[in-house]
């Protein structure tokens, strides 16, 4: 018979059961908190963890805390902290993905291989690499937290390797389209937003959030501060850009402003033709009226353009994608385009660029060699 193996006070129980498995047991505010593994060392380890989260404050309600308990209890305090999109899609993953699957369990009680289960599950089930990444993250930060609040010792997230996901190479206009688009597109309302799109490289929401105030035209500049994004609810409002490398100011030639002067006549009597109808935002992109555009229709009639002139239907993104690749085609240093884009680090511009740099690779490999190979008449 297993007699139960008696700690001193304050310091737990461990004792081998009928069926194999050994328990561990620990007081805690009058009751009892257990633990069942397979070898006597994983109880030994867990008294020892637990018994230091009870010194730094863990209660017996604590314990028995489910991670979909304290998943929301962390998207609660998110919705003060993040945009209302991030929160929306935090919340997505919990109720899609990671709450059927794991919600139900304690929160002590999830390792490593739960998390292994459940994003092979997700990739049996067909959802893709990106998903998995995502659901990934949010609970590397949920779990994150509960380390902070001395809720678990340390975060099994960590020792999950993080899903890969393979960088698409998405399609961009040849330099020669590039020149066809514009010709087709020079009659076009939002012909300024098309070349600032292919020339400054920002974003479809950064675009759109520009006001006239962002413009320095002696500096020939633009700054970039905030983004147009649709809020469930609330419609279209704007938003800091997301991250501190988002806001920058870049530099635009003499030909970005000439589009803009171009285009603020156009508004300036779209403003006169409206009257009392106009409603003043500031916005560089309005419509008629000069409310915000809808970024829908401006996917829609950039498409338009392509199909009724035969060219590549790409997405309106990918006029970023154009701008970065053709920069980097040209031999432009990486921290230039990094910082352009918007980048946080070169290394996500090389990430997501790197088969345009291949390229460039080649060209500098036989421009170097003709640097350095002395003439032929030097050879003999």
């Amino acid at each position: 018979m297993n007699m139960a193996r008696k700690r001193g006070n304050n310091e737990g129980t461990i004792y081998k059961r009928k069926d194999g498995r050994w328990c561990a047991q620990v007081s805690l505010s009058g009751r009892r908190v257990t633990k069942y593994a397979k070898s006597q060392k994983a109880c030994r380890d867990w008294v020892k963890d637990i018994l230091g989260k009870i010194e730094h404050g863990l209660t017996f309600d604590g314990t028995q805390v489910s991670l979909e308990q304290f998943m929301e209890s962390w998207l609660a305090g998110k919705e003060l902290s993040r945009r209302p999109n991030t929160v929306k899609n935090y919340r997505s993953y919990c109720s899609d993905y990671i709450f059927p699957a794991l919600g139900k369990m304690r929160l002590q009680n999830i390792l490593p291989s739960h998390l292994r289960q459940l994003y092979l599950r997700m990739q049996e089930e067909g959802r893709g690499a990106r998903t998995i990444q995502l659901v990934h993250v949010t609970l590397h930060g949920a779990l994150k937290q509960a380390v902070k609040e001395g809720l678990i010792g340390r975060n099994p997230v960590e020792a999950v390797e993080r899903p890969k996901v393979e960088t698409q190479e998405f399609q961009i206009f040849t330099e020669e389209q590039v020149h066809a688009f514009l010709t087709a597109a020079r009659n076009h309302p939002l012909v300024a937003l098309y070349y600032l799109a292919l020339t400054t490289s920002l974003r479809k929401g950064e675009l759109l959030g520009l006001r006239w105030t962002d413009v320095d035209w002696q500096k020939g500049s633009l700054r970039v501060e905030r983004q147009l994004q649709i809020e469930a609810g609330k419609g279209y409002v704007l938003v800091p850009t997301k991250t501190k490398a988002g806001r920058r100011t870049i530099k635009i030639g003499k030909g970005a402003l000439a589009m803009l002067d171009a285009h603020r006549q156009r508004q300036e009597a779209l403003r006169a033709a409206a009257g009392d109808r106009w409603v003043e935002t500031g916005m560089i992109f309005t419509t008629t009226i000069g409310t915000y555009l809808d970024q829908t229709k401006v996917s829609r009639e950039f498409k338009e353009i392509l199909r009724e002139n035969g060219l590549p239907v790409i997405r309106f993104h990918d006029l970023r994608h154009t701008s970065i690749s053709l920069l980097l085609d040209i031999g432009t240093p990486v921290n230039t385009v990094q910082r352009r884009a918007g980048h946080s680090k070169a290394s996500v511009t090389t990430d997501i660029y790197g088969h345009v740099m291949a390229h460039s690779q080649d060209e500098a490999a036989e421009n170097i060699e003709e640097i350095v190979n002395p003439p032929d008449d030097d050879l003999q």
